[in-house]
């Protein structure tokens, strides 16, 4: 007896299974060419992704944003002091090389200048010597005979000295020209890698402190504002959350062994229900549970029929109204 009342139990079961499946497929507004869906949208959160300052706060609760707007302005203390520091010894390294290419034009031009003064001296003695030869070439004309050689004369000597001083002198100031030009080169080069990695620090840095600034990802409405301007906040603290203008997703319920089987990853078409021609491209991101279907989805409301969630991920710049019936292909 016993025994009995067990296998009615099952029976019962199975039965009661099976109207509910029979119920679903039947009840359920869909078709084996296109499944419907609705459009859902999910709010999200910014945050901030380590302690910060909140400079100021663009936004308030009930505004409308579109891609790209600023709505807080954040800074780190940290961050700041080491651009500040960076900045300090770039200004530093330019005004040293500055300074270093003014001394070495001030060392040059004194190397010029000494070799003149030194050139005028010789020159002066060069152009006494050269007049006395000149003046006792005529003497000697006039009471030697023009047949009788003469040797080279002392200021013949201090002559050909004098061309040689000359010569090794302007040499030597080529020379010391040259080794300021040299040195001042190599520090010119030298403070010129710096300041181009510091440069490249202090850039990089800039840009991680703007990426604390936080903007809209995409059309939506403040819901709530979080922090305030002069405000303190902790790594990973919510600053905004922000409802999106346009769905996020749409959520598919599969109904019955005859339903369509959807694939994570699989890219899929999504259409308005009542404008089939407008068509977005949606890629599915994954499933959720067994739910009851929404009462827009029945067909009857006296028996509730029952769907495996699927999540179908689409694009921000989408046309669709939140809650809205489409159809996935």
């Amino acid at each position: 007896m016993n025994f009995s009342k067990v296998n009615w139990f099952y029976v019962f079961i199975a039965l009661m299974l099976g109207a509910m499946l029979y119920i679903s497929a039947k009840y359920f507004r869909g078709n084996g060419v296109a499944t419907i869906g609705l459009a859902a949208t999910q709010d999200y959160k910014i945050n901030s992704e380590k302690p910060t300052l909140v400079k100021a706060v663009h936004a308030v609760p009930g505004q409308q944003v579109k891609q790209g707007d600023l709505l807080i302005e954040l800074s780190s203390q940290e961050l700041d002091a080491q651009i500040a520091k960076l900045s300090n010894q770039i200004t530093t390294l330019k005004l040293e090389r500055i300074e270093k290419s003014k001394l070495a034009l001030a060392q040059i031009s004194y190397i010029q200048a000494q070799n003149s003064i030194v050139q005028e001296e010789l020159d002066a003695e060069l152009q006494q010597a050269q007049s006395q030869v000149k003046m006792n070439d005529r003497l000697s004309k006039e009471f030697v005979p023009s047949s009788t050689e003469q040797s080279e004369s002392p200021l013949l000597i201090k002559i050909k000295s004098l061309q040689e001083q000359k010569k090794k002198q302007t040499e030597a100031a080529e020379i010391k020209v040259k080794d300021v030009k040299q040195v001042n080169s190599t520090d010119q080069y030298v403070l010129g890698n710096q300041i181009e990695l510091q440069e490249n620090e202090l850039r990089l840095l800039k840009e991680t402190n703007a990426k604390l600034n936080k903007y809209a990802t995409g059309p939506g409405v403040i819901q709530n504002v979080q922090v305030k301007a002069g405000e303190q906040v902790s790594a990973f603290t919510p600053l905004m959350t922000i409802n999106p203008q346009h769905p996020t997703m749409i959520i598919v319920y599969q109904v019955g062994t005859s339903q369509r089987r959807f694939e994570i990853g699989q890219d899929v078409t999504v259409s308005h229900y009542d404008r089939p021609g407008q068509k977005i491209n949606g890629k599915v991101i994954g499933y959720g549970s067994v739910m009851p279907l929404p009462d827009i989805l029945q067909k009857s409301t006296a028996v509730k029929a029952f769907g495996q969630e699927v999540f179908i991920e689409l694009p921000a710049d989408n046309q669709l109204a939140n809650g809205e019936k489409v159809l996935v292909r």
